[in-house]
C-alpha cells in the first residue's frame, strides 16, 4: 500500500473520531471517508483500533515537549501545562477511549505503550531526573513517582471527566508537584 492511501485512511479515521466516538467507527466508514475499499484497509490493519492508534500517533508527533535546557521547575511546570491541554481536548479524549478498548486486549495495550506511553513516560524521566541532578528536585525520590504524581490527576480528569484540565487547574498541580518534590531543606541549611 502506497503511503499517500495509508495517510488518507489515517486522516479519514482522525476526522471521523472529531465526529463520533470509537466504540461506533467502522472500517466500512473510513474505507468510505479515505476513497477506498475495506480489503485495502484488512491488508494493512486487523482492526479500527489499530488504525485509531496510527491516526492518533500521526496527529500527536512531537507533542508536548518542554525545553530540557530551561530551569527545570519551569521546565516541568511548562510540561505539566503543555501536557493538561494535550488531555483535556480531543486527543484525551480518543486516548480515554483506546485505553478503554484496550484493558481486554492486552496486545493493543502492549502496542499502545510501545509506541506512545514509553516514550512519554521517558522524557518525563529525563526531565525529572535533570531536575534532580542539578538539585532541585528531591533526589531520594523515584522519578517513576514523580511521573506518577503529575500525570496521575491529568489522566485522572481526562477518563473520568469530572473536572475540567484548564490552566488553573494545571497550575495548582504544578506548584502542588513542585513543593512535593522540593529539597527538604534542614535547619542548618536555612
Amino acid at each position: 500500500m502506497d503511503d499517500g492511501l495509508g495517510r488518507r485512511i489515517t486522516d479519514t479515521t482522525w476526522q471521523l473520531l472529531a465526529e463520533k466516538p470509537l466504540a461506533t467507527l467502522t472500517i466500512s466508514e473510513i474505507a468510505e471517508g479515505a476513497e477506498t475499499s475495506r480489503p485495502a484497509i484488512y491488508r494493512r490493519w486487523n482492526s479500527v483500533e489499530e488504525i485509531v492508534i496510527d491516526a492518533f500517533l500521526s496527529e500527536v508527533e512531537g507533542a508536548v515537549l518542554a525545553d530540557l535546557t530551561r530551569h527545570p521547575p519551569d521546565a516541568l511546570r511548562d510540561y505539566i501545562r503543555a501536557l493538561g491541554r494535550f488531555l483535556g481536548g480531543r486527543v484525551g479524549r480518543i486516548m480515554a477511549e483506546i485505553l478503554g478498548r484496550a484493558q481486554n486486549e492486552p496486545e493493543l495495550m502492549e502496542r499502545f505503550h510501545a509506541s506512545f506511553l514509553r516514550q512519554r513516560r521517558d522524557y518525563g524521566r529525563a526531565l525529572v531526573q535533570r531536575g534532580q541532578q542539578a538539585g532541585f528536585f528531591r533526589a531520594d525520590l523515584d522519578s517513576d513517582l514523580i511521573i506518577d504524581l503529575y500525570a496521575g490527576p491529568l489522566y485522572f480528569r481526562a477518563f473520568a471527566k469530572h473536572a475540567p484540565i484548564d490552566d488553573d487547574f494545571t497550575d495548582r498541580l504544578a506548584e502542588i508537584v513542585l513543593i512535593a518534590i522540593a529539597p527538604i531543606r534542614t535547619e542548618s541549611e536555612s
